[in-house]
Protein backbone atom coordinates (compact mmCIF):
# COMPACT_ATOMS: atom_id res chain seq x y z
CA UNK A 1 0.00 0.00 0.00
CA UNK A 2 1.60 3.16 -1.43
CA UNK A 3 2.18 6.07 1.55
CA UNK A 4 0.33 9.18 1.57
CA UNK A 5 2.38 12.20 1.66
CA UNK A 6 0.80 12.67 5.46
CA UNK A 7 2.62 9.40 5.92
CA UNK A 8 5.66 10.35 4.43
CA UNK A 9 5.90 13.64 6.40
CA UNK A 10 5.13 12.03 9.76
CA UNK A 11 8.02 9.21 8.70
CA UNK A 12 10.48 12.28 7.77
CA UNK A 13 9.78 14.04 11.09
CA UNK A 14 10.30 10.75 12.92
CA UNK A 15 13.07 9.88 11.58
CA UNK A 16 14.47 13.55 12.27
CA UNK A 17 13.67 13.42 16.14
CA UNK A 18 15.64 10.29 16.24
CA UNK A 19 18.16 11.06 14.64
CA UNK A 20 18.72 14.22 16.12
CA UNK A 21 18.00 12.38 19.69
CA UNK A 22 20.49 9.61 18.69
CA UNK A 23 23.40 12.24 17.83
CA UNK A 24 22.30 14.20 21.39
CA UNK A 25 22.75 11.03 23.41
CA UNK A 26 26.36 10.35 22.06
CA UNK A 27 26.64 14.18 22.84
CA UNK A 28 28.29 14.61 19.27
CA UNK A 29 27.35 17.95 17.43
CA UNK A 30 26.01 18.27 13.72
CA UNK A 31 29.12 19.32 12.69
CA UNK A 32 30.91 16.49 13.91
CA UNK A 33 28.74 13.65 12.48
CA UNK A 34 28.87 15.82 9.13
CA UNK A 35 32.51 15.09 9.05
CA UNK A 36 31.96 11.59 9.75
CA UNK A 37 29.52 11.06 7.40
CA UNK A 38 31.79 12.74 4.39
CA UNK A 39 29.13 15.25 3.97
CA UNK A 40 28.36 19.22 4.06
CA UNK A 41 26.90 20.77 7.43
CA UNK A 42 24.27 22.24 5.39
CA UNK A 43 23.29 18.79 3.73
CA UNK A 44 23.47 17.33 7.43
CA UNK A 45 21.05 19.39 8.41
CA UNK A 46 19.04 19.05 5.63
CA UNK A 47 19.12 15.35 6.57
CA UNK A 48 19.03 15.43 10.04
CA UNK A 49 15.58 18.22 9.74
CA UNK A 50 14.22 15.72 7.89
CA UNK A 51 13.68 18.54 4.95
CA UNK A 52 14.08 15.81 2.11
CA UNK A 53 12.41 12.01 1.80
CA UNK A 54 14.07 9.88 3.98
CA UNK A 55 17.56 8.62 2.60
CA UNK A 56 18.11 4.91 3.06
CA UNK A 57 22.14 5.91 1.97
CA UNK A 58 22.44 8.74 4.63
CA UNK A 59 20.78 6.25 6.67
CA UNK A 60 23.03 3.53 6.96
CA UNK A 61 25.71 6.28 7.03
CA UNK A 62 24.38 7.89 10.29
CA UNK A 63 24.40 4.24 11.63
CA UNK A 64 27.86 4.07 10.80
CA UNK A 65 29.73 6.77 11.76
CA UNK A 66 27.48 6.77 15.25
CA UNK A 67 27.43 3.05 15.85
CA UNK A 68 23.84 2.94 16.26
CA UNK A 69 21.27 0.54 15.66
CA UNK A 70 20.19 0.62 12.02
CA UNK A 71 17.06 -1.35 12.57
CA UNK A 72 16.60 0.62 15.62
CA UNK A 73 16.58 3.79 13.77
CA UNK A 74 13.89 2.08 11.73
CA UNK A 75 12.07 0.47 14.27
CA UNK A 76 11.36 3.50 15.91
CA UNK A 77 9.53 5.23 12.72
CA UNK A 78 7.59 1.50 13.03
CA UNK A 79 6.54 2.29 16.28
CA UNK A 80 6.51 6.23 16.72
CA UNK A 81 8.85 6.63 18.64
CA UNK A 82 11.77 8.18 18.29
CA UNK A 83 13.43 7.77 21.99
CA UNK A 84 13.51 3.75 20.84
CA UNK A 85 16.08 4.85 18.43
CA UNK A 86 18.75 6.41 21.17
CA UNK A 87 17.09 3.59 24.04
CA UNK A 88 18.68 0.77 21.98
CA UNK A 89 21.32 2.32 19.82
CA UNK A 90 23.91 0.62 22.04
CA UNK A 91 23.22 -2.62 23.05
CA UNK A 92 21.74 -3.61 19.78
CA UNK A 93 18.55 -4.54 20.56
CA UNK A 94 16.62 -4.51 17.43
CA UNK A 95 20.14 -5.51 15.43
CA UNK A 96 19.58 -8.57 17.78
CA UNK A 97 15.85 -9.81 16.94
CA UNK A 98 16.78 -9.43 13.11
CA UNK A 99 19.40 -11.72 13.41
CA UNK A 100 17.57 -14.22 15.71
CA UNK A 101 14.82 -13.71 13.35
CA UNK A 102 16.99 -14.32 9.93
CA UNK A 103 18.17 -17.28 12.06
CA UNK A 104 14.69 -18.85 12.79
CA UNK A 105 13.62 -18.09 9.28
CA UNK A 106 16.78 -20.15 8.15
CA UNK A 107 15.87 -22.91 10.06
CA UNK A 108 12.37 -23.35 9.76
CA UNK A 109 12.02 -22.48 5.93
CA UNK A 110 8.41 -22.91 4.19
CA UNK A 111 7.33 -24.46 7.77
CA UNK A 112 6.81 -20.97 9.29
CA UNK A 113 3.81 -20.77 6.68
CA UNK A 114 2.28 -23.53 8.67
CA UNK A 115 2.59 -21.54 12.55
CA UNK A 116 -0.18 -20.07 13.60
CA UNK A 117 0.24 -16.19 14.47
CA UNK A 118 -0.82 -16.93 18.09
CA UNK A 119 2.10 -19.00 18.83
CA UNK A 120 4.44 -15.92 18.21
CA UNK A 121 1.98 -13.46 19.55
CA UNK A 122 2.55 -15.92 23.32
CA UNK A 123 5.83 -16.26 22.46
CA UNK A 124 7.43 -13.02 21.75
CA UNK A 125 4.98 -11.50 24.76
CA UNK A 126 6.65 -14.47 26.73
CA UNK A 127 10.22 -13.22 26.11
CA UNK A 128 9.02 -9.29 26.58
CA UNK A 129 7.98 -10.34 29.86
CA UNK A 130 11.07 -12.08 31.03
CA UNK A 131 13.29 -9.29 29.77
CA UNK A 132 10.90 -7.19 31.90
CA UNK A 133 11.26 -9.44 34.97
CA UNK A 134 14.73 -9.82 34.80
CA UNK A 135 15.30 -6.04 35.08
CA UNK A 136 13.10 -5.12 37.98
CA UNK A 137 15.23 -8.16 39.81
CA UNK A 138 18.24 -6.51 38.55
CA UNK A 139 17.25 -2.98 39.71
CA UNK A 140 16.58 -4.36 42.96
CA UNK A 141 19.60 -6.36 43.88
CA UNK A 142 21.34 -2.69 42.63
CA UNK A 143 19.43 -1.01 44.91
CA UNK A 144 20.17 -3.68 48.02
CA UNK A 145 23.71 -4.02 47.11
CA UNK A 146 24.13 0.13 47.45
CA UNK A 147 21.86 -0.24 50.34
CA UNK A 148 24.50 -2.95 52.02
CA UNK A 149 27.33 -0.94 50.66
CA UNK A 150 26.14 2.34 52.64
CA UNK A 151 25.90 0.68 55.91
CA UNK A 152 29.19 -1.35 55.89
CA UNK A 153 30.75 2.06 55.09
CA UNK A 154 28.68 3.54 57.98
CA UNK A 155 30.11 0.76 60.66
CA UNK A 156 33.94 1.54 59.36
CA UNK A 157 33.75 5.57 59.60
CA UNK A 158 35.01 7.31 62.73
CA UNK A 159 32.49 8.30 64.99
CA UNK A 160 32.18 11.94 65.46
CA UNK A 161 34.44 13.78 68.68
CA UNK A 162 36.70 10.56 68.33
Amino acid sequence: MPQTPIDSLRDGRLLSLAIKDVRNHLRLSAREVAGRMNMGLRAYQHFEAGRNKPNLEYIHRFCEVTKSDLFALLGALMIGSPQFAWRTAENKLMTILMVALGDYNETMGDRILDQDPRTFIIAVEAMFERLKRDADERDEEAKLWLEQGERTLRTKRPKPGR
